[in-house]
């Protein structure tokens, strides 16, 4: 990942096309691998373990709806290739309207292994309990409000 983005995220707001356009996961993947460093269709499906056409049509659908910018074209021996970057890797729907009582909140669609998926599930644990304990350490001297916390892992389809 190059500095910019080292140790921020970009946040941009999005519609709802735009939003449609993210909820695809291999879209998600591909915004996410170009987030961190600006690369070729034929690299990243080469990453993703996808057919260079599906990708590039992925990149096309993105590009078009101004979620990826083409960061740099070379031209050598008669082929052109184009490097793709995202403009933020994290996206808002200002319009988007939240249910009453909710808070905060987001979603991700991201690729795990099995072992990624059972770290994440206990470091999530963890995290919920970290917190309950700090509630409690804090209990006397500050005023505490009540919330439910969820969270919820679910598999994705790539088609959808």
């Amino acid at each position: 990942m190059d500095q910019r983005n080292r140790n921020n995220r970009d946040v941009m707001e999005v519609n709802w096309e735009q939003q449609k356009v993210l909820s695809n996961p291999l879209r998600s993947r591909v915004v996410a691998l170009l987030y961190e460093q600006s690369m070729t269709p034929k690299q990243v499906a080469d990453l993703v373990g996808k057919n260079p056409g599906t990708v590039y049509y992925h990149i096309q659908q993105l590009l078009k709806h101004d979620i990826l910018e083409v960061e740099n074209v070379n031209t050598e021996k008669g082929i052109v290739e184009k490097y793709y970057r995202a403009k933020a890797n994290k996206f808002k729907n200002p319009e988007e309207v939240s249910p009453p009582g909710h808070v905060d909140g987001g979603t991700a669609n991201i690729y795990l292994s099995k072992n990624l998926l059972a770290q994440l599930s206990k470091e999530l644990e963890d995290l919920f309990y970290k917190y309950g304990h700090l509630s409690y350490k804090e209990k006397d001297n500050e005023e505490q409000l009540p919330y439910s916390i969820e969270f919820l892992i679910k598999e994705s389809n790539e088609e959808e």
